[in-house]
């Protein structure tokens, strides 16, 4: 009786380490969603910068600030992509391990209903094995019910990911495209109305 209860622990103490390493995962998808959202702040500055500069000739004195503006959003859209390949991968992962706990505690389940059909053929004792059955039982059920959970939480993740890199890409391709402006407002060309820029 003493095995079968370390055994039950095994899987629980899994459950509670997958259970950080999503509440990781998911401070990991928290992080690259703030640095998402300075960067469109940055891309805004840039666009509004970029009307100025169309409407009013002036604006032509701070083409070094929109420069610089439009570098660092491309620098600081860069490790966007490798961090948000590694939250993928460690998201699925964790979601294998679930798997693994779930297998586990299906396992647990098993050998529970073995025990609790044996219990019905112990005399005196058969009393206290059934309650102990019905722990063994109760902790199976909960981590499953934990498990699922957890599955659950990270399809959440991998659609916020997979969110947040589409918006990356569209970021970068807006500052590739407030930087070609400024290059073209460098060399005194005119920017095309519509929001197009001509190759400088």
């Amino acid at each position: 009786m003493r095995r079968d209860e370390r055994g039950a622990v095994a899987p629980a103490y899994t459950a509670v380490i997958t259970l950080v390493t999503v509440l990781l995962a998911a401070g990991l998808v928290n992080r690259v969603a703030w640095t998402a959202e300075s960067i469109n702040k940055k891309a805004e500055t840039i666009k509004q910068s970029a009307v100025g500069i169309q409407s009013d000739s002036t604006a032509v004195l701070d083409l070094d600030a929109t420069n610089a503006s439009a570098s660092s959003i491309l620098v600081s859209a860069d490790p966007l992509d490798e961090k948000l390949k590694q939250i993928v991968s460690l998201a699925r992962a964790v979601d294998v391990k679930a798997k693994s706990i779930n297998g586990s505690a299906g396992t647990v389940s098993g050998t529970a209903t073995e025990i609790n059909n044996t219990a019905g053929t112990v005399g005196g004792t058969a009393g206290s094995i059934n309650t102990s059955v019905a722990s063994i039982l109760s902790l199976a059920q909960s981590i499953m019910r934990g498990v699922d959970q957890i599955n659950t939480n990270l399809d959440g993740t991998i659609a916020v990911v997979t969110q947040v890199r589409g918006d990356t890409g569209n970021i970068r391709t807006a500052a590739n495209t407030a930087d070609r402006g400024a290059a073209c407002i460098d060399q005194k060309l005119p920017v095309i109305s519509g929001g197009d820029v001509p190759d400088c």
